[in-house]
């Protein structure tokens, strides 16, 4: 299925004008994800949630993460028809419309909806750049530059946390979300300029987008409960038997229609099977990694939120570094080889995470988040190559969203077992200390400390299985010495 590139763009320098561009409006998305993490405190003060309600808040980060998940399919079969440059476009403009609408939200339920919104924009963003980086490089430079993408995405994850902290911490955490105006419409206009005329053929199964649309919202619903009051069991099972049934109808409509959203025959290749299961695991790493490391320093250490940014940048820092090795490594010593060191190094850093406690030396507050955010990157390239290496051009902005959707699932997953399963072990913890004794607060630090090292435990074990499922990648396209992506002629 894989083929050689069209020659979309004849101009080399318009071209490489593109991959800047791309690679621009990547990083604001990703600085737009990872600050969350920092200024979810504040606005849960803001719009009044009291403690018994903690759970809710939840919604702030699993509504953007249905927003993508809703939007990634469309957006990437919506590229592949009317041209990648221009709806990498037109996603930077939705986003900047919910960044708008987010700052301002009046009360928690816009907010959570408005952020849905700004994620439809911010969703097309990584899988149509990653469709335009392969599109327009020659084959042996494509792993290279999908990991110059991923290291984009991941400089604005690094940035994220910090930006946001220091932000909220100086002006407020509306301030976070109308700077993204400025920041991204000199880059949509960009885009827009640069695209020309890539509309191609084809159509679009909007019903296909809406029935998976339907069984993705309601398992999200089926996964975020109340770790006070859990809906009955029954009532779960319920949710996830009709999740199932909607998905089953799903693939009944795709393998009828005539251009599907995504040729379903792509999965029964073993190594697209395995990148995006090994997607989905890295994908719930991350998003526990994300949230447990600031509230960590929050609750635990009693850090500020400027504080637990720079916490998180230590993670961060790491991250675009191995995403940017990763697609190095992998045109040399093979996708498979790489994706596995990265599982490892992951499996390290939750190793390392586990032995902090109250106390926290700088050496283990930086060893275990460098080597994981370090692994967390490493595998970003090659998982990506794995998938485009067997698909065609009129379909890679597409299989790209099915990659990262697979991700983005990963992180709903991670988020639902972190507000429900974890947060609820909590609470059984602290409901059984005796309120008022002068050990009390002692015992529910000890609490939070115990309640975090058994989410990194978890974690470890996911990241070790993770490098398993990496094996069935395959070693991939070999591609030699080549020279970088940013010197296209």
């Amino acid at each position: 299925m894989s083929g050689e590139p069209s020659p979309a763009l004849r101009d080399p320098r318009r071209a490489r004008w593109l991959l800047w561009v791309v690679a621009a409006g990547v990083f604001v998305a990703a600085d737009d994800q990872t600050s969350i993490v920092t200024v979810l405190p504040p606005i849960i003060n803001d719009i009044g949630l009291t403690v018994d309600d903690f759970y809710r808040s939840s919604w702030v980060v699993n509504g953007y993460l249905l927003g993508y998940l809703v939007a990634l399919p469309l957006v990437g079969r919506v590229a592949d028809v009317y041209g990648h440059a221009r709806v990498f476009a037109a996603c930077l403009g939705i986003f900047m419309v919910g960044s708008a609408l987010v700052a301002l939200a009046p009360s928690f339920t816009p907010l959570v909806v408005f952020r849905a919104l700004q994620a439809v924009g911010g969703g097309g963003v990584v899988p149509v750049a990653m469709a335009i980086v392969v599109t327009e490089l020659p084959r042996g430079r494509r792993v290279q530059g999908l990991g110059a993408i991923a290291a984009a995405s991941e400089a604005g994850a690094l940035l994220g946390p910090l930006w946001g902290g220091a932000i909220t911490e100086w002006w407020g955490w509306r301030t976070v979300f109308w700077v993204n105006l400025p920041m991204t419409l000199p880059i949509a206009l960009a885009a827009w300029r640069l695209a020309g005329n890539e509309r191609v053929r084809g159509r679009i199964d909007w019903l296909g987008a809406v029935i998976l649309g339907v069984a993705l919202a309601v398992l999200t619903f089926a996964l975020v409960d109340d770790p006070n009051e859990r809906r009955p069991l029954a009532a779960t099972g319920a949710m996830l038997i009709a999740a199932a049934v909607v998905a089953v109808v799903w693939v009944w409509h795709e393998r009828r229609t005539r251009e599907p959203m995504i040729s379903l025959a792509l999965f029964r290749d073993r190594r697209v099977q395995a990148a995006n299961l090994a997607s989905l695991m890295v994908g719930i790493g991350l998003i526990v990694v994300l949230i447990s490391v600031p509230l960590f320093a929050n609750l635990v250490l009693v850090e500020s939120p400027l504080e637990g940014g720079l916490t998180l940048m230590r993670l961060t820092v790491a991250v675009p570094v191995g995403a940017f090795l990763g697609g190095w490594l992998g045109t040399r010593v093979g996708l498979r080889g790489t994706a596995i060191t990265g599982m490892l190094l992951a499996a390290a850093g939750f190793m390392g995470l586990r032995l902090w406690d109250r106390e926290l030396s700088e050496v283990l507050r930086t060893a275990p988040l460098l080597v994981g955010g370090f692994g967390f990157g490493l595998v970003i390239a090659p998982l990506g190559a794995a998938v485009l290496q067997r698909v065609d051009e009129a379909h890679r902005a597409t299989a790209s969203a099915w990659l990262t959707l697979s991700r983005v699932t990963g992180m709903l997953v991670g988020a639902a077992l972190l507000t429900s399963t974890g947060l609820g072990r909590f609470y059984a913890r602290v409901g059984s200390l005796e309120f008022g004794s002068p050990e009390f607060n002692r015992l529910v630090a000890e609490a939070q400390v115990t309640t975090f090292r058994e989410v990194f435990l978890a974690a470890v074990a996911l990241m070790l299985l993770a490098g398993l499922v990496s094996w069935w990648i395959g070693r991939g396209e070999r591609d030699g010495d080549v020279d970088p992506w940013w010197t296209v002629t």
